[in-house]
């Protein structure tokens, strides 16, 4: 089904009627991220949630701007959508705020949380009063699936897809006044980027796709379950070649598939200080723990370093380490990203489209099928939202796009670049060595994105400097790394 933008349709409720705002006002305000909190200027943007149905609620998206520091800013703006799905962009912009700085020298910078998550209508799912002490249970997933579609049952969550997502970003462009987008996307920001070139290409200035989702990649299928396979096989390669880790740590592959069995067989309880706010709490050392941390640990080389030494602790019976990371990964999952809009994006756009027989190219891995039978028991129920027909299918455009990925990338790898840059005739693909998921912030790549943004010319980009970068030194022990 094709989004078609509805912008000044009127919607009466109990006698009086409503209008979606059509320009924004910003106000000056705080943006804050957990600790850190930043000047910014603020502003809402109404949108019909439905943007068909003249008779849809309307919905809020939160509208940042971090306005540039010349006197004269450009014309055009920045903007970054962040990944997930279900992240917020406006929280990834706090994260980002130094790399960001050498973009606001020419222009500003406009950040919309994706509607859906973060300040704009979050979809947030229950979550289960236990932690789950196994990877996949399919009667709690239709549950807590269920418990969800109940709970968000205001909503309308079949229009929480990137098709109509893009529609909001145009929305807030013209709002704000600017004459075109230079469009930065990481992960599933990347599938939103591509989107919004497809569809607002005269208003798309450049994109820069940071860890690419490549057009018709299937995020419900395989592919998770066999990327997170190959970065933990790489970790162990890496292990067993460093002198260090091997003597230390012996063989971490061996240790972690032994460690698995036992907790499957039977969790450990312990009592440790919570990672956060360092009260002692008491937790239940399960598979998920462990399962957590192997996915997710090698998003960064600098936690990657800890793996080797967190298996082999315990494997030697010291599960506190492993605990901790548990705790600190689950609980950022679910304070950060907005389960229901997340899910919303993957049964429209994936889903649908797994392809026969894809739970067996997981058999070989430490996931097995779990992630695809628990995408598929979700989108039995979740309701069917809207995608463009054209969605899936390959284009190219005149525009510049800028193509960034990590060596080490443990689920958007250097492979998804190389496809996008094959379709993509006017890009460049830069793979930054060692280091994994999204690389926005690393070595000199902002210098690059800086001068890119600048002259969105890709000839004149000198890339030699992402050369230098190396990757953490696996850990010993918790003091670090060898001498």
């Amino acid at each position: 089904m094709t989004i078609t933008a509805l912008a000044s349709l009127t919607f009466t409720i109990s006698g009086y009627t409503q209008e979606p705002s059509t320009s924004l006002e910003f106000k000056r305000c705080h943006i804050q991220n957990s600790a850190i909190e930043i000047d910014a200027e603020c502003a809402t943007l109404q949108r019909r949630e439905n943007p068909d149905d003249k008779n849809s609620r309307l919905i809020d998206l939160s509208v940042v701007k971090l306005p540039s520091s010349a006197s004269e800013p450009e014309r055009d703006a920045f903007t970054l959508i962040q990944g997930g799905p279900g992240g917020s962009s406006i929280d990834m912009a706090i994260s980002y705020r130094q790399a960001l700085e050498f973009i606001r020298s020419k222009r500003d910078i406009i950040i919309v949380d994706q509607r859906g998550t973060g300040r704009s209508n979050k979809l947030t799912c229950p979550q289960p009063d236990e932690t789950p002490t196994s990877s996949f249970d399919r009667e709690q997933t239709l549950a807590l699936t269920r418990q969800c579609i109940t709970e968000l049952s205001q909503h309308d969550l079949r229009y929480y897809t990137t098709s109509v997502a893009v529609q909001d970003l145009e929305a807030v462009r013209q709002a704000a006044g600017y004459e075109q987008l230079t469009v930065y996307g990481v992960s599933y920001g990347t599938r939103v980027a591509q989107h919004y070139l497809r569809r607002f290409e005269d208003q798309t200035r450049a994109i820069i796709i940071d860890g690419v989702v490549d057009i018709g990649l299937n995020l419900a299928g395989a592919e998770i379950a066999r990327r997170s396979q190959d970065a933990f096989d790489a970790m162990v390669s890496r292990c067993n070649q460093t002198v260090s880790c091997k003597s230390e740590f012996g063989d971490v592959d061996q240790k972690f598939e032994e460690l698995r069995a036992r907790l499957v067989d039977q969790t450990v309880e312990i009592e440790l200080p919570h990672p956060t706010s360092g009260k002692l709490v008491k937790h239940t050392v399960s598979e998920s723990d462990l399962l957590a941390v192997v996915r997710f640990l090698p998003y960064a080389t600098e936690t990657m370093a800890l793996l080797p030494m967190i298996i082999a602790r315990a494997y030697d019976g010291d599960y506190i380490p492993l605990a901790a990371q548990g705790i600190s990964t689950l609980e950022s999952l679910t304070d950060e990203f907005a389960t229901g809009m997340h899910n919303s994006v993957v049964c429209a756009e994936d889903a649908p489209f797994v392809k026969p027989g894809a739970a067996s190219e997981t058999a070989n891995t430490y996931f097995g099928s779990d992630m695809i039978d628990a995408i598929a028991a979700t989108c039995e129920m979740w309701p069917k939202g809207v995608i463009d027909d054209d969605f899936t299918q390959a284009f190219d455009s005149d525009k510049p796009v800028l193509i960034l990925s990590g060596e080490t990338d443990p689920i958007t790898p250097p492979a998804n670049g190389h496809r996008a840059a094959a379709m993509f005739s006017k890009s460049k693909h830069l793979v930054v060595p060692s280091h994994g998921h999204g690389v926005i912030a690393r070595g000199c790549v902002p210098y690059l994105l800086r001068d890119f943004i600048e002259n969105v010319d890709l000839d004149r980009l000198k890339t030699d400097c992402i050369e230098r970068e190396r990757a953490m030194p696996f850990f010993i022990d918790p003091a670090g790394p060898e001498a």
